[in-house]
């Protein structure tokens, strides 16, 4: 077991480079002439603006302060000062930002697609997972069930927003449970009334697991949905299960793995790769022109350039660890989609100089495309003054030898579409199509095994006449930044 320390660290994490970054806003200007106390809003867009010209990536694309309004509400003040190109960075209450990146939230904990049906527009609800322990979870609710109405609305393409705000809400609902039959006909089955939770705490590992092949292959299979760096012990637990029992071959699927921390996907790809060294390159940085660039090494990003001698124990002890349970993989089989973002891309960007492009095997479809880094912006004085934090981008990423150019996303090796198959197979089940395409590769006597369940439910999908709607992003899953700063844990074996 592998036991964690709290250690706060200033400046909200932030990396390196930044951490003389003055994140407390100096003291707000008055207008007409310091006759008139500025208002909240106008206090905290002052608080926004001075720390967005100091570190935000497109720093130079922010309109002149004449051409604000700082008076309007700090969402809106804050949308209005992007550059176009930014498409991640956000504001929110400090108190739910910091929630949020810690995978806390007021949830049924539920993962969700959504699906078309037949040209009239109807639409139903494909449950990707339950979180464990969820109330979706104690319901019974499971990964390839359908949901056909809430609160007693069906679903259609002109409505679902407003149908589904219910399930983002906070109060009691009632689902409509349903099935797919043999005749590939949608049957109703039981209403369930699910009641949101608050402080609900996700865990970033759904599932890990070894796989025994046909032909005797021991197969480690990581289902990770979020880069947490609070959550290091279960990283570990997971690779110790993984180096006991000999794995030969590694499944890491991020699927809907939406982003996270830096620290913890350096960690996983440290843990990964053959002839692991902390003093390797890992990453580079490209700030804005206050701040440069800069390449740091594994060693650096777990701390151990830090002044304070806990950090550099907690980096030490890391290193010592990671080299124990390093599973020195010459290739790692990654299953990602347009729903893996972030850090989820890097993990698949940064691991390639060190295993090779071919040795990388992208398995599903082409990533959302988000290399960019930011860090956790809050009013650190006590108490605070602006209870709002922001997230902005302040970094494009870049893998050790300058490679970061992905915009658009990565593309996959083998295109795998598990919209093709309905209903979803369980997560871990050799009949989901990515993991029984990974798993083939790895075996080729494993490709016979699925292939009867696979061209089954392909032809539900195709009687059904599903296809993915368009647009639509699971609020609870959106990609978020790679977060630069280093952990809020000091890691301590």
């Amino acid at each position: 077991m592998y036991t964690m320390l709290f250690s706060r660290l200033k400046v909200g994490n932030a990396a390196p480079l930044l951490a003389s970054v003055l994140l407390l806003a100096a003291a707000c200007k008055k207008e007409n002439g310091g006759n008139e106390s500025p208002s909240s809003n106008e206090k905290t867009n002052q608080w926004v603006i001075e720390n967005m010209r100091d570190v935000y990536y497109w720093n130079t694309s922010i309109p002149q302060d004449r051409n604000l309004n700082f008076r309007s509400d700090p969402e809106d003040f804050f949308e209005s000062i992007l550059h176009p190109d930014d498409r991640f960075s956000w504001i929110q209450l400090a108190k739910d930002l910091e929630d949020n990146l810690s995978g806390v939230s007021t949830t049924v904990g539920l993962g969700i697609g959504l699906l078309q049906i037949n040209q009239a527009g109807e639409v139903i609800i494909s449950v990707r997972y339950a979180l464990e322990d969820s109330p979706a979870d104690e319901a019974g609710i499971e990964r390839g069930d359908i949901i056909t109405e809430i609160n007693g609305r069906a679903l259609t393409i002109e409505n679902y927003q407003e149908v589904l705000e219910p399930y983002y809400g906070s109060s009691t609902f009632r689902v409509q449970l349903a099935h797919i039959n043999e005749n590939d006909q949608i049957v109703l089955d039981q209403e369930i009334d699910l009641t949101p939770v608050e402080r609900f705490q996700e865990q970033a590992i759904h599932m890990d697991t070894v796989i025994t092949t046909s032909g005797g292959k021991k197969v480690g299979y990581l289902f990770y949905n979020r880069f947490l760096n609070e959550q290091p012990n279960e990283l570990l637990e997971a690779f110790d299960k993984f180096k006991s029992a000999g794995v030969s071959d590694l499944v890491l699927d991020l699927r809907y793995n939406g982003g996270g921390g830096i620290w913890i996907a350096a960690m996983m790809s440290g843990l990964i790769q053959a002839n692991f060294r902390e003093a390797d390159p890992f990453i580079q940085y490209k700030y804005n022109s206050n701040y440069g660039s800069e390449t740091l090494t594994y060693y650096q990003l777990f701390g151990g350039d830090s002044e304070k001698e806990e950090e550099v124990e907690s980096a030490n002890e890391l290193v010592n660890v990671i080299k124990e349970l390093n599973l020195n993989l010459p290739r790692v089989y990654i299953l990602a989609t347009n729903s893996s973002a972030s850090a989820s891309e890097l993990v698949i960007n940064n691991l390639r100089p060190f295993l090779s492009d071919a040795n990388v095997v992208h398995i599903g479809e082409t990533t959302v495309g988000k290399n960019e880094g930011s860090i956790t912006i809050v009013d650190e004085r006590k108490p605070p003054e602006i209870e709002w934090g922001i997230q902005p981008i302040i970094v494009k990423l870049a893998d050790k030898n300058g490679y970061g150019d992905y915009p658009n996303g990565l593309q996959p090796q083998y295109i795998v579409d598990e919209w093709d198959y309905l209903p979803w197979s369980p997560i871990g089940s050799l009949d989901d199509p990515l993991l029984a395409k990974a798993l083939g590769l790895i075996d080729p006597s494993m490709q016979p095994l699925a292939a009867k369940s696979m061209g089954t439910r392909a032809q539900t999908a195709r009687a059904l006449h599903a296809v993915k709607v368009p647009g639509f992003e699971d609020e609870l899953n959106r990609p978020v930044p790679v977060d630069i700063g280093r952990p809020k844990k000091r890691f301590i074996r």
